[in-house]
């Protein structure tokens, strides 16, 4: 048996629940071992993982994720319900009935669960207390095991790629569009299932957080930077650098240098037994010392089967980082003509410090499109 399945087996009794449910979708994924697709896409179409304390774990679902259940998911115990004749909930009650969990303290997704969905609950199941442990099961997925690792660095390292073989093609005259396309093109090819986001902008476009390409041609002189992620099965990547136009001033130059720096003296400094919030501190202070104004609430997060997992390098968050604990670093600059710079990269904890995930740091010198980055 998995370390990760001997952990989920375990939760029941330490949340002191006769039965823990997962039915988000990150939590659904990560507990069946199953990806399904709708389960996010389709909200009415709910599936739950369900862990008792005593007995075997059983999943319900819909009848038309059958064969990805029996393919994908280590849970054997499968009840299926029909779509628009079966209510989910009520398909859920009647199982656990049926195994003497109708009774005591049981852990579900609350936080996700809609408030129609859990009248109908509470109703069939009057003799159920219900609590929340969405977070319950988000901390047991904040330790990577080897599989995970090695899925989330095949992707990171996939879409790095993608982002070095689409900005070595990218000449002036392209427009954010046509750039970010090669992007998106070159992630499906590394091995993703699908895109899940691309940012991308150019001069004062880049100051839109989560803005799509648009026609705009970037000039020569623009800043451009983008934030892109695909979708491999059940994970994701997360990954960010900045490009010039062409023709970059010594101030941009100069800024961006700083900012790698700033990145690469804040990751160095992870390593078991580091707090979420001491990250947080290295690299405002790294801010400050190369005298750049400083204004993120956050510099990085937890990642895997949910984009900002558990713990957020912030303040106050003084989670002790541990061995297979997988984060991003992702400081951001605005220089004084309002163009955005951002650097991200993962990396895993390791016994005596960190794994970089991705092809490399970013290089310290400006890079240039169409011009090849050395990976």
């Amino acid at each position: 048996m998995s370390d990760k399945k001997k952990r989920l087996l375990k939760v029941p009794e330490q949340a002191d629940v006769v039965a823990i449910i997962a039915m988000s979708p990150e939590n659904f994924a990560y507990v069946s071992g199953a990806f399904i697709l709708t389960v996010e896409a389709i909200r009415p179409r709910q599936a739950f993982a369900v862990i008792p304390r005593q007995g075997q774990p059983f999943a319900v679902f819909c009848s038309i994720e059958t064969p990805t259940m029996r393919d994908e998911s280590w849970i054997k115990d499968l009840v299926e319900y029909t779509e628009f004749v079966d209510q989910p909930v009520e398909k859920l009650a009647e199982a656990l009935t049926a195994r003497s969990l109708d009774k005591g303290k049981i852990g579900i997704d609350l936080s996700y669960l809609p408030q129609a969905s859990f009248a109908r609950l509470q109703t069939k199941l009057p003799g159920v207390e219900f609590i929340d442990t969405t977070d319950t099961i988000a901390a047991i997925r904040t330790i990577k095991d080897l599989d995970e690792v090695a899925q989330l660095e095949s992707a990171a390292k996939g879409t790095h790629l993608a982002v070095l073989d689409a900005m070595a093609a990218s000449m002036p005259g392209d427009t954010e569009k046509q750039m970010a396309d090669r992007i998106s093109k070159g992630i499906i090819e590394n091995g993703a299932n699908t895109t899940l986001f691309l940012c991308f902008g150019s001069g004062a476009r880049t100051r839109l957080a989560h803005g799509a390409a648009s026609d705009r041609v970037p000039q020569e002189g623009d800043i451009i930077r983008f934030d892109v992620g695909g979708r491999y099965g059940p994970y994701y990547s997360d990954f960010a650098r900045t490009f010039s136009a062409g023709n970059p001033s010594i101030a941009q130059r100069d800024n961006y240098r700083k900012l790698v720096e700033i990145q690469k003296e804040t990751i160095g400094a992870a390593g078991p037994g580091v707090t979420a919030e001491y990250l947080f501190d290295v690299c405002k202070e790294a801010f400050k010392k190369r005298q750049l104004p400083f204004h993120m609430p956050h510099i990085g997060h937890s990642f895997g089967v949910e984009l900002h997992e558990n713990p957020m390098l912030r303040p106050g968050d003084k989670t002790e980082l541990k061995p297979g604990m997988v984060i991003n670093i992702e400081p951001i600059f605005i220089d004084p003509d309002n163009s955005l710079y951002h650097v991200e990269d993962l990396f895993v904890v390791t016994e005596d410090g960190y794994r970089l995930l991705t092809l490399g740091f970013p290089q310290d010198e400006l890079p240039v499109i169409g011009t090849r980055v050395p990976s």
